[in-house]
């Protein structure tokens, strides 16, 4: 059977060769450290397994390519840094005020261009320290910080509810009348329909009250009008006959007229002025028994309709159609309130109706707000159910506050607890990163495209060398480069990166404590 010659000096299978020994290096540790871990998990991660697990998973994308800087890998395994391009630096610089400012100054500094920072460390204090020197502005969530207080995700997740309740209070406020079983403003509506409708028949009785009223003046009026008929009838006698007189003096005047331009009828232009003379005392007579006449009939007329207006049966008729009128004004009056406490009601949740305080225009209105209230009273439960939700400690908050947060600061295992999901960053500064393996920083390591490791030179080892030693020379598996996991085991990240690194990624703390290329590298 032919084989295949396989150099496992080229960069892929070391490359595989590293990540194997790497998990191994995560196996070995748990049997060295049964009882205390030189590289503590967050308090929050005790659940048996987890500091494990978060570490084989940073493995696994860093094997798969799936770590944000794809240059981690051969920069670990082979100890080749991209070429001028500084996306791993180490920040050489004892504990002390220096090194503190400057790590503050790299954060503070990444944070004010809008990059997003994971802050770690082996431990918390390291973190708490540099945190509680970051000026306000900038969002930071204390990621594995116990409890609520200040800066931990737990008192931000508090901090964003109270302020959507703040926020929505108005709203609630607004949609409260159309919660409820009836709701305030069904019961307003409810009201309004049922002036409509009171209304409605109110001004049906009216008009009939009306018609009555009218019947009953007419027949008072034939009943009591005899009198008054007789003089309309001497009235219109003499209209007449004082027409007939005017009409008569008319004439005669035409007549005399023409004899007087004709020589052939002269001789009649005396007889004409004759009778003209005498016809026009008779109109001047008839006009004066018409006028006195008619100034009777007017009298007449004004007692007869005091007459029928005190009738007692018009009266009665007249009374009730009155009555019935008030209460179709009192009607629509209490339709026009019932709307006027609707429309306060539908201040600040909608655009509000027009109408005219007519029976139409209420109508309008009321069918308007009768196809609004399904919509205002879903919304009105929506808010307040979603109120009630936001009163009660919650996580789900937790994913999204990490996702928009400015800087997130935790312990380096604690950086793949499931709440930061497939969070990337674009810069990571761990802390203390002398006590750091290479699998624990490696959790904080695969989610940022850029690293700032801050530690000393000379550090101890991380376990003691001659029990790591005989531990692999027993246990390490045949293949396996005994070498390179002892190395893993006892050496920190922040020393293998140090001891292969161009001059370009190593840098100490600058005058008055500025960090390297303040805190840009792979700028």
């Amino acid at each position: 059977m032919a084989s295949t010659l396989v150099d496992l000096d080229q960069p892929p299978y070391r490359n595989e060769g590293f990540c194997a020994v790497l998990e191994l290096a995560v196996a070995a540790a748990r049997e060295l450290d049964p009882g205390a871990d030189r590289v503590p998990a967050p308090r929050a991660s005790r659940e048996a397994g987890l500091d494990e697990r978060v570490q084989r998973e940073a493995i696994r994308r860093l094997r798969s390519g799936t770590a944000v800087n794809p240059g981690l890998l051969p920069l670990l395994a082979e100890g080749r840094f991209a070429a001028g391009v500084p996306d791993l630096v180490c920040l050489i610089a004892a504990p002390g005020t220096a090194r503190a400012r400057t790590v503050l100054d790299i954060v503070r500094e990444a944070a004010e261009r809008g990059e997003r920072v994971l802050l770690t460390a082996p431990v918390p204090p390291p973190v708490d320290a540099v945190i509680a020197r970051l000026p306000d502005g900038a969002t930071v969530i204390r990621v594995d910080q116990a409890g609520s207080g200040p800066g931990s995700i737990d008192a931000a997740s508090a901090a964003v509810q109270q302020r959507i309740l703040a926020r929505s209070q108005a709203a609630a406020r607004s949609l409260e009348p159309w919660l409820g079983d009836p709701a305030p403003a069904h019961g307003w509506l409810r009201r309004l329909d049922n002036a409509l409708t009171e209304a409605a028949e109110a001004r049906e009785r009216a008009g009939r009250a009306a018609a009555h009223h009218e019947a009953t003046v007419r027949a008072a009026r034939d009943r009591l009008g005899a009198p008054l008929a007789e003089i309309a009838r001497e009235r219109a006698t003499a209209e007449r006959a004082a027409a007939a007189a005017a009409r008569e003096v008319e004439r005669l005047t035409a007549a005399l007229r023409r004899a007087e331009t004709s020589r052939l009828r002269r001789w009649q232009a005396g007889r004409l002025r004759t009778s003209l003379s005498h016809a026009v005392r008779h109109a001047a007579a008839a006009r004066s028994a018409f006028h006195t006449i008619d100034s009777g009939y007017a009298e007449s007329a004004r007692e007869h309709d005091i007459a029928v207006g005190n009738d007692s049966v018009v009266r009665a008729a007249a009374e009730r159609a009155a009555f019935a009128d008030l209460a179709a004004r009192r009607a629509l009056e209490s339709a026009e309130r019932s709307a006027h406490q609707l429309t306060r009601m539908l201040d600040g949740v909608t655009a509000r109706p027009e109408w005219t305080a007519d029976e139409a225009g209420l109508t309008g209105f009321a069918e308007r707000c009768r196809e609004l209230e399904p919509t205002l009273r879903g919304r009105a439960g929506l808010l307040r159910e979603w109120r009630q939700r936001a009163t009660r400690p919650s996580r789900q908050l937790h994913g999204e506050l990490l996702r928009y947060a400015d800087v997130v600061a935790t312990t380096c295992l604690g950086a793949g607890r499931p709440e930061h999901a497939d969070l990337e960053y674009d810069l990571v500064v761990v802390e203390d990163a002398g006590r750091v393996a290479v699998p624990a920083a490696l959790v904080p390591l695969v989610r940022a495209r850029r690293a700032v490791l801050v530690g000393e030179a000379g550090r101890p080892p991380l376990r003691d060398v001659a029990v790591v030693r005989a531990w692999v020379a027993a246990r390490c598996p045949a293949g396996v480069d005994a070498a390179e996991l002892t190395g893993l085991l006892t050496g920190s990240v922040f020393d293998r990166v140090a001891a292969c690194g161009p001059a370009a990624n190593r840098a100490g703390p600058g005058p008055g404590g500025t960090g390297p290329a303040s805190g840009r590298p792979g700028g």
